[in-house]
């Protein structure tokens, strides 16, 4: 086990109250309240300066090493999803229907470890680092990074990294790839407006109904017909409501759902179709409709350089056969992708499944991680930033 490896584990019944912690305190997008103030807490105990309320509740904290250099900085999320808890464990979240289904309090945690680890050996440090502990991650499309880059507090780093647990992959194994990630990520919404009849006497009103279905089974195309078969793009609806009774036909129709991509091209050309298509089907059934789309938040992009360090990191820490290759990306997203517009970076994935037990997705309200994660996050990511700031070209 390597140096910095094994003081990281020495560090392990602390990151495990810390992540427990937080865990029990989970709160919501924009009302990260106490998750700060748990945050500033043990910045203050490792003797750390730093800035509150960045973006929201956003806390940007600094480390300055004993030689000049460049600057990185380190990311995590800091909120959770309204979600009842079902697990039945001594820390379970005491606030109501908020959950940490989605291990951000993991990754506060690895970032508050590699914080500890980091201002302990200040002296291998070769210029900054920045610990960005961001909120509202899961505030789609919004979401919380695009306030902590307007901040200005980021506009000196050179290069940025984070990283997700991931129940999909084996436990210590660490996935990612150079470009795609993971994808766009957009809202749409449309509503059909027709005209309300009884229902035996359907061409005395326009149904909202048969517009809605036919755009649902229409816009499949889209990608089916319109998209090459060799890039990845999703559309699913997710709510489809209309009607109040049997024997009415209704005069709206609401469709919400997402749209999922990599290529801008494919983007914004769904956009428009989708728009011309719910256009062109209510006019041939007599109707209208109201089309909103929400560009929400982009493809996560690793630059190359940066997975080269992310895999240089896992290599010395944990071996080779720690990396995984994985070869498509996600349609799953993250607000990550707005820092990887302006710096470059790279986001990774930290296997948390363990073979012979029952792994919980992302999301669910069985959500649990194995706890030994957490001195191997946090050891990942103090390598990464050494290995960047000491990177010789």
């Amino acid at each position: 086990m390597s140096g910095i490896l094994q003081e990281s584990k020495n560090n392990q019944e602390l990151l495990v109250k810390i992540r427990r912690e937080l865990h029990m305190n989970a709160e919501t997008s924009q009302n990260e309240v106490e998750t700060s103030k748990i945050i500033m807490k043990y910045l203050d105990e490792f003797n750390i300066p730093y800035k509150s309320e960045v973006g929201g509740h956003g806390i940007v904290a600094e480390i300055v090493g004993d030689e000049a250099g460049k600057t990185v900085a380190l990311r995590a999320d800091m909120d959770a999803l309204e979600m009842e808890e079902e697990n039945d464990i001594d820390f379970k979240s005491k606030n109501k229907n908020v959950m940490h289904s989605c291990g951000h309090d993991s990754h506060m945690t690895f970032l508050l470890g590699a914080a500890k680890l980091l201002n302990y050996n200040k002296d291998k440090i070769k210029g900054k680092v920045k610990l960005v502990f961001q909120p509202a991650e899961e505030l789609s499309p919004i979401g919380g990074a695009p306030k902590i880059l307007e901040s200005g507090l980021l506009d000196d780093v050179d290069a940025i990294f984070g990283s997700h647990v991931w129940p999909d992959l084996p436990f210590g194994k660490i996935a990612i790839k150079e470009g795609p990630m993971m994808a766009n990520s957009d809202h749409f919404t449309i509503k059909f407006i027709g005209a309300s009849s009884h229902a035996a006497k359907p061409h005395e009103g326009v149904d909202a109904i048969v517009m809605g279905s036919q755009f649902v089974n229409g816009m499949q195309t889209l990608i089916s017909r319109n998209t090459d078969p060799m890039n990845s793009a999703v559309l699913t609806v997710g709510r489809f409501i209309s009607g109040t009774r049997y024997n009415v036909m209704p005069e709206e129709a609401l469709i919400d759902g997402t749209c999922r991509t990599f290529s801008h091209d494919d983007r914004m050309r769904i956009f428009k179709d989708m728009g011309n298509l719910a256009k062109a089907i209510a006019e041939v059934n007599h109707g209208d409709c109201e089309y909103n789309y929400g560009f929400g938040y982009p493809a996560v992009m690793n630059e190359k350089d940066s997975v080269k360090i992310v895999k240089k990191s896992v290599a010395e820490l944990f071996g080779e056969d720690s990396i995984l290759e994985i070869e498509k990306p996600a349609m799953t997203a993250e607000d990550f992708a707005f820092y990887l517009q302006k710096i470059k970076g790279a986001f990774y994935w930290v296997g948390i499944g363990k073979e012979g037990e029952k792994n919980y997705p992302l999301h669910s309200n069985k959500f649990y991680l194995n706890e030994d994660i957490l001195y191997r996050g946090a050891a990942l990511m103090y390598e990464i930033a050494l290995n960047f700031l000491n990177e010789v070209k």
